[in-house]
């Protein structure tokens, strides 16, 4: 049967529309239990065959481990190699740590670099404890963008999924879901825009955040200056870095992110710089009654409705 060229397009294009459906795979890797701890999301690792408790944390470009548990699971530390952090609590430079084996909830992990190392970080942690926790690290999104993570915290659950050739809505989720407007500034993180008072603002999805916060950039947008935020209530936060930094509690009229709107919040702002730049940290606060599914692969984020 000959076909004219005419009729041959449709066929072609319905063939290869077929083929774009079929090529999105959503691969389950492994489920990890979630504990909550003074606001922390907590997971499980294991480095060198020892449980390790560490703080999820998307914020991060880079994994981290404390000096304390640097001794504590014998970790080798690089001849060569160190890594100035730069945190909310100051800047510090150490020589890396290389531990033997490092893994999640039974799967290996490795760094999203070329050699796909396992090379950690070195940096002291503003609170070693959280809700008698002891804490010896940060997992960040050096480890963590090679998968999309899918997090119900209300469930105290975490999958971790690898995604290939997915666009648009591919969730394996029954219930109802939406696409939030994101931004992807730097390699891997990913900024959610969200709208206060009127003002359209940047927001780091910040796992490793237990609170929900202004920063720098999101306080010259919105016109707050010290001098209003003076008569707020105020109290230091810690993060990474040895120092704490002093943060105001500021009542807003309306916070709409997504499709949800909520007049009257209060938020919590201070006068650090996020990197990548962002003007504010969506934290732990938000994520703690939604499931969110965090897609590295295609620099989207979801959030199930009710």
């Amino acid at each position: 049967m000959t076909l004219q060229a005419g009729r041959l397009a449709p066929l072609l294009l319905a063939l290869l529309a077929k083929t774009a459906v079929a090529a999105c795979v959503v691969s389950p890797r492994t489920t990890v239990t979630l504990d909550i701890a003074a606001g922390s999301i907590l997971v499980t690792a294991v480095i060198n065959d020892r449980p390790a408790t560490m703080i999820l944390d998307t914020g991060a470009q880079r994994s981290v481990v404390t000096p304390s548990a640097v001794a504590r699971f014998d970790l080798a530390q690089d001849e060569w190699v160190a890594t100035t952090m730069r945190g909310i609590g100051g800047i510090e430079r150490r020589r890396n740590a290389l531990p033997r084996n490092f893994s999640l909830g039974g799967l290996p992990l490795a760094r999203r670099t070329v050699n796909h190392d396992t090379s950690l970080t070195v940096a002291a942690i503003a609170h070693e404890d959280a809700g008698g926790h002891r804490i010896d690290g940060l997992l960040g999104r050096d480890f963590l963008a090679l998968f999309d993570l899918a997090l119900d915290l209300p469930a105290r659950r975490l999958d971790l999924f690898t995604v290939a050739g997915c666009t648009g809505t591919f969730l394996p989720w029954p219930a109802p879901y939406v696409a939030l407007p994101t931004q992807n500034p730097a390699e891997a993180a990913l900024t959610i825009l969200v709208d206060i008072d009127g003002v359209p603002l940047r927001a780091l999805l910040d796992t490793g955040a237990s609170t929900s916060l202004l920063a720098a950039p999101g306080l010259a947008r919105l016109g707050l200056t010290e001098t209003a935020l003076a008569q707020d209530p105020a109290r230091a936060l810690g993060g990474l870095g040895p120092r704490a930094v002093m943060a105001h509690l500021h009542a807003f009229s309306r916070l709409r992110i997504g499709p949800e709107t909520t007049d009257h919040p209060r938020l919590w702002a201070a006068p650090i710089r996020p990197s990548p730049v962002a003007d504010m940290l969506l934290g732990a606060d938000w994520l703690a009654s939604r499931r969110v599914w965090i897609s590295f692969a295609t620099r989207q984020v979801f959030v199930a409705t009710p």
